[in-house]
């Protein structure tokens, strides 16, 4: 470790009034007054807030962020935030950290300060290189009833690249408070989102050469961390702030003040690659599209070489992040980012002679926001190629997803605004189509006898779209004694003493082609015998039957990664000498956004169970979540039901 020397600016006048003050408060009454209000909670915020400065540094616009927590612990479990992080990237560098700990000595609180600090590099979950770093500090003598003071100051490079603050966390907060202290000649703007169930109070004046902007709210709620829940940004309230305008004595420099000032950033960031050919990548193209006429197949055809043969590596290194890595260096290295992929799908389409190809520019749906609202980089995080076919539809190029088919987008991306770079000056806002169910299906088809108390069967599975690319990221690569577990875990029914013998697999990387699967299996121990009487229970795959939704404690909607149905259909041989008893009746829910039907029907000498279900989501909201747990509870009672065969 070594002990912190950064370089210290300020703090404001307001911390060092608060800190002196704390030491004319009694912590046991402290304690008990907020353990009394929140006696489930293991801490609370009392003060969350951030300043932020923009101002002129010479020619330049420089900002500082200042962060500042008053964290009080209820519990012994609150002990584990002890530990904390700061990170910064290339964008944004940390000046400043003062951490204390405010422990209880008497009627009073004894500081006890930070002194050292630990720099780390951070590696982030998919990326191959990432910029960002964290200052690592312990706060010293943390339990119950003590406080943690902490206070970071950041500068932060660009004006681009603010941050947004957040009027929730993971404890519950008594007061916060945003602040922007602008220079007048620095123009801003702002966005509230998730704001319409919290009483926000805002100011703004101005002093001297500078406008304030102030936000506060106090008693506000801890968010919680939900399974399948969209990101953060979807339902937590927060504000985003930023620079639209910089007003310079002499000039003046548009950043945000419409989309068009954010793709004039981008274009001039991207306007100065694969401006040479590479003799080897043109070799290669031309073997993709010799004797093809069709410039849709041409395009196709160069897509998924790109697919198969270019490795998707994430960089975060600060320009890098924004600017497209030349063609010819994704085509020696093999590998490449979005953008890398996104240059050499662009520049090997320009090879073919397609020019209506366009550079992309777009968020994945972590990001909730649109090019309408905020015309901002916080806006997007991903890079693709739009190609405009003779209809004039537009085809979305994603190949970091190594398995999505020709026309299909990354399921990630589906339903968000994409920016494409028409030319150096000329843009459009598109909409990227979320793909209909109807697209992402699986059908499976069963042949059931009865062996003994066994069920004997031959399925056969077919898939496109989505199912079939997320199947075949699984299976791709895997050994074969791997790959025959997946089988059984995937097609498992009934019970847990199902097993597949035996499978066979077609179509597993022709993209442009149904996925199918043939597979012999078994069921032990599945009939019941009672008599003269089969008891069997046809719902051996119960979809949903665990999904019921907690409406008291559920906040947050629920995300699905694309939309899809399913259609299975199951034949069970009646065996020699028995007739069917009893079968029952059909179930079905149906409405715009999920569904199933259960039906049996009476064949010769067969039964045939249809199970049919749906989901035409990609984010369920709260209000849906009633009707959801209706069909919940009516598919759980179909799927108790069973068929009785009686000796005749």
């Amino acid at each position: 470790m070594t002990k912190n020397n950064l370089k210290v600016l300020f703090l404001p006048i307001l911390y060092f009034g608060f800190v002196a003050s704390l030491f004319s408060q009694n912590p046991e009454e402290i304690y008990n007054q907020y353990k009394k209000e929140f006696p489930d909670k293991m801490a609370v915020l009392l003060e969350k807030n951030d300043e932020i400065i923009i101002d002129f540094e010479d020619d330049t616009v420089a900002t500082t962020h200042i962060e500042y927590e008053d964290l009080l612990f209820l519990t012994d479990r609150a002990v584990g935030l002890a530990s904390q992080k700061a990170y910064e990237s290339y964008f944004s560098k940390i000046e400043k950290i003062d951490a204390l700990t405010l422990v209880p000595n008497g009627k009073r609180y004894k500081k006890m300060k930070v002194e050292y600090f630990k720099k780390e590099k951070e590696s982030s979950s998919g990326i191959f290189y990432d910029d960002l770093e964290s200052t690592n500090f312990i706060m010293p003598n943390v339990s119950p009833k003590a406080r943690t003071q902490v206070e970071i100051t950041q500068n932060i490079k660009d004006p681009r690249f603010l941050s947004s603050f957040y009027l929730d966390s993971y404890v519950p907060i008594k007061s916060a408070r945003l602040t922007l202290k602008v220079h007048k000649d620095i123009e801003i703007a702002y966005k509230l989102f998730n704001t319409e169930d919290i009483k926000l109070d805002f100011q703004k004046s101005e002093k001297g050469n500078y406008i304030i902007y102030e936000w506060s709210a106090k008693n506000l709620a801890d968010f919680k961390a939900e399974d399948n829940a969209p990101r953060r940004n979807y339902f937590s309230p927060h504000i985003v702030y930023y620079v639209t305008q910089i007003n310079y004595p002499n000039r003046t420099q548009k950043l945000a003040k419409n989309v068009a000032d954010l793709y004039d950033w981008y274009s001039n960031l991207s306007c100065r690659v694969n401006l040479e050919d590479d003799a080897e990548l043109s070799k290669t193209v031309q073997g993709l599209i010799k004797d093809v006429e069709s410039e849709e197949e041409k395009v196709r055809n160069i897509f998924y070489w790109v697919q198969d043969n270019i490795k998707y590596v994430a960089f975060e290194d600060g320009m890098r992040g924004f600017v497209p890595s030349e063609a010819s260096f994704v085509y020696a290295k093999r590998y490449g980012d979005c953008k890398g992929m996104s240059s050499i799908i662009h520049k090997m389409l320009n090879m073919a002679g397609i020019e209506n190809t366009y550079l992309t520019w777009i968020g994945s749906r972590d990001l909730p926001y649109k090019y309408s609202e905020l015309p901002t980089p916080i806006v997007d995080n991903h890079m693709i190629v739009t190609y405009q076919n003779k209809e004039g539809e537009f085809i979305f190029l994603d190949a970091t997803d190594s398995y999505s088919p020709f026309g299909f987008p990354s399921s990630m991306i589906q339903g968000k605004e994409a920016l494409l770079g028409m030319g150096r000056e000329e843009h459009k806002v598109a909409l990227v189509p979320i793909i209909n169910k109807e697209k992402n299906y699986s059908n499976e088809s069963v042949e059931l006898s009865i062996s003994d108390k066994n069920l004997v069967g031959k399925g056969k599975y077919q898939a496109e779209g989505y199912p079939k690319g997320y199947m075949t990221h699984y299976i791709d690569g895997l050994s074969k004694e791997n790959e025959q577990r997946y089988m059984s875990r995937y097609f498992t029914k009934g019970n847990n003493k199902f097993f597949v013998d035996d499978y066979a697999i077609k179509n597993l990387n022709e993209k442009d082609e149904a996925l199918k699967i043939e597979y012999d299996f078994r069921i032990e121990d599945y009939a019941k015998f009672v008599g003269d009487e089969i008891y069997i229970n046809m719902n051996m795959e119960k979809a949903f039957s665990n999904d019921e939704i907690d409406t008291e404690e559920r906040k947050a909607p629920i995300e699905n990664d694309y939309l899809y149905q399913t259609n299975n259909s199951t034949f069970l041989k009646i065996p020699e000498g028995y007739e069917i008893e009893y079968l029952p009746e059909n179930s079905s829910f149906k409405n715009d956004l999920f569904g199933y039907e259960i039906k049996y029907e009476k064949l010769e000498g067969k039964v045939k169970f249809t199970h049919n279900y749906y989901k035409n989501y990609l984010l369920l909201n709260n209000e849906s979540f009633e009707d959801w747990n209706k069909m919940i509870k009516e598919v759980n009672k179909a799927y108790r039901e069973v068929i009785i065969l009686k000796k005749k």
